[in-house]
């Protein structure tokens, strides 16, 4: 929704909450918002309002957001993201209304609730508390009352099923699997530096001649070949070394040292599905990525087309969340298949080890329509040789 049209009648509602803008900017009141925003009985995105007196007539409505008070907004929309299960799309807009700055946060994709905190963030703010806001009131509430039902407001709508569709997601061959634990691979030592991909001293030459003699290498060898190719001096008119390198620490971190996922969909109903959509949503993490393709070593012979045919999904990065994507083309009754075509690639460094991350699905028809939502857990376990683990069970 537009500011202006949301600032033609700021009023604290279910979907719409006015922050005082006399009053000092308060981090923790603004989660608390988000979270009760995220499980209010509404449809649609919910924003909350900076700039704007919710009190004022007569044309005086915008008072304006300080020049420095931006930057505390967007930090705190950084740690919102991150403090909150299960994963929802959160986006900033600013504008200049009457030569003053007004911001809206916009929260979306509530279809996963109930939302609570996934942290520790202070004695008050503790990991599973929840609210919900019902018209003018935020409400604080037990996480469980909204699973049950029983709070004040409802949870966001269940996903609309077309009638005798019924499908189950879960992890490898099972789609009654839904939680995984998984080895991190050990990445805290690469066999190069982030001096040697960006230098401009590699001898190409020497490189490539050097490099296409060990073709059916892994990269980690050829990287190692690369270095030691490198010679003070060397001819820097051509950045084709470089781009070797680059492509071998790609291949590196996204297919050989990448924690590998499949996924499956299982369909329990008597009807074939076609044209079945997938959206996966993972949260940020530090540590934490998804590959955006399959990154093959710098000499694989493979066409870009050849790689598409594999099947691995499109991948999106957002400043809030990773989105996955893809279509099962034809989903036979009484039948179990792979949701991709190949597996999914996670790379995940030391600092997202020993963390659980929560998955968010949803299914859709070749219509858009929604015909199931869920969400599977990744446990991200400690590399073997971490010594914190070392002699564990």
């Amino acid at each position: 929704m537009l500011l202006k049209q949301l600032i033609e009648a700021p009023t604290s509602s279910s979907n719409l909450v006015v922050f005082d803008p006399f009053q000092p900017f308060d981090r923790d009141a603004l989660l608390k918002e988000v979270v009760g925003l995220a499980n209010a009985s509404v449809e649609g995105p919910r924003n909350i309002l900076f700039g704007v007196n919710p009190g004022a007539v007569n044309g005086s409505t915008v008072v304006g957001i300080p020049e420095d008070a931006v930057a505390s907004l967007k930090q705190a929309h950084r740690l919102v993201s991150s403090m909150i299960e299960p994963l929802l799309h959160l986006a900033f807009v600013f504008d200049r209304i009457n030569g003053k700055l007004v911001g809206a946060l916009e929260v979306d994709g509530c279809e996963f609730g109930p939302y609570f905190l996934a942290h520790d963030l202070s004695d008050e703010l503790r990991r599973g508390a929840c609210w919900v806001r019902q018209d003018r009131e935020l409400l604080e509430v037990e996480r469980r009352e909204l699973l049950n039902g029983h709070a004040p407001a409802a949870v966001a709508q269940p996903a609309v099923t077309p009638e005798g569709v019924r499908l189950s997601v879960g992890f490898n061959e099972d789609p009654d699997c839904e939680f995984l634990e998984l080895a991190v691979p050990d990445t805290s030592d690469p066999p190069f530096s982030e001096a040697d991909v960006k230098g401009d001293t590699m001898t190409s030459a020497t490189l490539t001649q050097t490099l296409r003699q060990k073709v059916s290498t892994v990269s980690t060898q050829i990287l190692k070949l690369g270095q030691g190719s490198r010679t003070p001096g060397a001819d820097k008119s051509t950045d084709a070394g470089q781009e070797v390198a680059e492509a071998a620490r790609k291949h590196y971190f996204y297919e050989e040292r990448a924690v590998m996922v499949d996924l499956c969909v299982r369909n329990e109903s008597d009807i074939d599905i076609e044209d079945l959509r997938v959206e996966l949503g993972f949260p940020c993490l530090v540590g934490f990525d998804v590959a955006d393709r399959i990154y093959t070593s710098p000499f694989d012979k493979r066409s870009e087309a050849e790689l598409k045919l594999l099947g691995y999904p499109s991948v999106e990065h957002r400043e809030d969340a990773i989105m996955v994507r893809g279509t099962i083309a034809l989903l036979p009754a009484a039948e179990t298949q792979p949701m991709f075509g190949t597996s999914l690639r996670l790379a995940v460094g030391p600092e997202a080890a020993g963390r659980k991350i929560a998955m968010n699905y949803v299914l859709r028809g070749p219509d858009g329509q929604r015909i199931d939502a869920g969400r599977l857990k990744l446990r991200l376990s400690r590399m073997a040789d971490d010594p914190k683990v070392t002699g564990a069970a």
